[in-house]
């Protein structure tokens, strides 16, 4: 007869729950960023191109507002940005719990959760720029 099986779903050593509420940094930090720039005010130039990229960084953080900015949705600003991030956050934790769920230590969790982020960050600037060429 054997002793000792752990028939338990985790991996790692790391908590679930601490991985996925640590993923929420890199979003909220780029929400934060692109939110900075602020809604209603009428500037120069310079602050269209901080809009222009703060909409891309807002798009990074939360990649589920292209859903809430189709035409037919007649729908706000505030109320795009809320559902956005209403509805991308809990994919972040996800995606930080599950890393949690494989990491042997959070040296590990660290280091494939920047890499994550750069990877999926690239992939969104090429996705932009194929649009973009594409726009004309």
């Amino acid at each position: 007869m054997a002793t000792g099986i752990d028939f338990s779903a985790r991996r790692g050593g790391l908590p679930r729950w601490i991985g996925g509420i640590l993923a929420l940094a890199y979003p909220i930090a780029l929400a934060a960023g692109a939110l900075s720039v602020g809604f209603d005010r009428v500037g120069d130039m310079a602050d269209l191109a901080a809009s222009i990229l703060a909409v891309g960084l807002f798009l990074i953080a939360a990649p589920t507002a292209w859903v809430f900015t189709v035409e037919f949705i007649e729908a706000g600003r505030l109320l795009i940005v809320l559902s956005a991030l209403i509805t991308s956050l809990p994919l972040w934790f996800m995606i930080g719990s599950r890393l949690a769920l494989f990491a042997t230590g959070w040296s590990n969790w660290v280091r494939r959760y920047v890499v994550f982020c750069l990877v999926w960050s690239v992939l969104n600037v090429l996705l932009f720029i194929l649009l973009g060429s594409i726009a004309g």
